[in-house]
């Protein structure tokens, strides 16, 4: 661990979290769903994103440590729960890479006037997916000096399409020419229904990943105090980025007129065109392939620094835990992320069956996701149970870590029911139960084999 270079500091994070937090597809979802996405946005960040800032802040502060939330879970409730956390942590993203790189994939279809045609074509999706992915890999291979630029870069692409859209809607707002209008009444929910509250809980989904950064303390200059001042100021910064973007984006597009992966870029068009101006979109196409760049360099980043300490701690091939002697980065750990990476890839362009197969394995792995954070909220919640009274600091704490770990359980749950009337409910919840459970059980398997082979090796005297 002390071979790691820490080259990353408040900047870096700041850039590292919106580009890793903020998904642009999320914005189209959240503005397919109408005004009310409004006050769902800011719901979920009462309800989730404050406390996971809360708990983040606290635990990296107390364990500023490489491993993130891996570490937490296992200094606060043993090996065996931290090597679940950071198993459930790496395991989820094998499936989330393949959804943000098409997603990315398919908007890149319109960074060049007359080619959004491309957008559908799966060749197309697949080959800029790939070269996506191990732009990104390669990067973080070659130093986290270098590394870090793919996510700083990318941030710069989040922030550059939500201003243009957020100019051109302003303006079309001036001239009453939007496509949407927001009262008092449409931004609030007309109802609780499980749609909505099924939807709300994809918003906590959108707003995850402040414990990310931490992952890679072992690398960030100042851990503690870097980590505190860049959560507040990227809070703020994806708070304004979701609210500025939806809104602005239901200024463009009616929201049955939203599509849920291009909507963004859709907007613009509109925009410019009542606008007179041109290539807007095209340009914004361009940022947002830069930004999913980031993404998925930070994400690979992070959960790749998973296998690299548990490879350490010999759960996992110990050459998952070598760090490359120039680079100094966990190279092995980062190549083996892209291959595997790949692999789910390409099962999501092969065939009906197994795409099928790879719609289940989504729909387990929102479960598994969410477990991590089971252990952050009550690893947080123990920490601050022991500290002496310090009045309504401590309570506000311990309140955000009972919020916090009550919304995630909320979560998990609402993943059980089936998202369409008519579908079979038990089947549904079967194949998710079934398929997080195998998630799971895998992680255990390797963590039982890592108890056998130590309870074998003879203790050294």
């Amino acid at each position: 661990m002390t071979e790691l270079l820490r080259e990353l500091r408040v900047r870096d994070i700041v850039l590292f979290n919106v580009v890793a937090i903020v998904g642009i597809r999320w914005l189209s979802l959240a503005a397919s769903t109408g005004p009310s996405s409004i006050s769902l946005w800011i719901l979920a960040l009462v309800l989730f994103f404050l406390p996971q800032a809360v708990a983040v802040i606290y635990l990296n502060k107390k364990y500023p440590v490489e491993g993130g939330v891996y570490e937490w879970a296992k200094i606060e409730f043993g090996e065996f729960h931290g090597f679940v956390a950071g198993w459930c942590y790496w395991a989820n993203n094998l499936v989330y890479y393949p959804s943000l790189l098409i997603s990315v994939a398919a908007i890149a279809a319109f960074v060049i006037p007359g080619t959004s045609g491309f957008a559908s074509d799966k060749s197309f999706i697949a080959i800029v997916s790939l070269v996506i992915l191990w732009i990104a890999i390669g990067f973080n291979v070659v130093g986290v000096k270098i590394g870090k630029w793919v996510q700083n870069v990318g941030a710069i692409g989040t922030f550059g399409p939500i201003v243009v859209i957020a100019v051109l809607a302003a303006i079309i707002a001036h001239l009453g020419k939007s496509e949407t209008h927001f009262t008092l009444t449409n931004i609030l929910p007309t109802k609780f229904d499980y749609g909505t509250i099924s939807f709300w809980s994809s918003m906590c989904f959108a707003l995850a990943g402040l414990e990310l950064a931490a992952v890679m303390s072992g690398e960030i200059v100042d851990s503690g105090r870097t980590i505190r001042k860049a959560t507040y100021i990227s809070g703020i910064a994806i708070v304004a980025v979701y609210l500025v973007g939806t809104v602005s984006l239901l200024i463009g597009l009616a929201p049955k007129n939203v599509d849920l992966v291009t909507g963004l870029v859709q907007s613009i068009q509109s925009l410019q065109a009542k606008t007179g101006l041109a290539y807007l979109s095209n340009l914004s196409a361009f940022l947002i392939t830069l930004s999913g760049i980031g993404g998925a360099g930070a994400w690979l980043a992070g959960s790749a620094r998973i296998l690299f300490v548990t490879g350490i701690d010999n759960f996992l091939p110990k050459s998952f835990g070598k760090v490359h002697p120039k680079w100094k980065t966990p190279h092995i750990a980062l190549i083996f992320q892209g291959l595997i990476a790949t692999v789910f890839l390409l099962m999501s362009f092969i065939g009906a069956s197994t795409e099928e197969a790879y719609l289940v394995l989504v729909d387990a792995t929102i479960i598994v996701y969410f477990i991590p954070y089971v252990y952050i909220f009550l690893a947080a919640f123990r920490i601050f149970k022991r500290e002496p009274a310090d009045g309504r600091g401590r309570v506000f704490r311990i309140g955000a870590s009972v919020l916090g770990g009550i919304t995630t359980v909320a979560a998990i749950l609402l993943t059980l029911f089936p998202p369409e009337a008519g579908g079979n409910p038990l089947l549904f919840i079967a194949k998710a139960l079934g398929g997080a459970f195998g998630f799971v059980a895998v992680g255990m398997l390797i963590f039982w084999n890592y108890r056998r082979k130590q309870a074998r090796t003879p203790a050294t005297p």
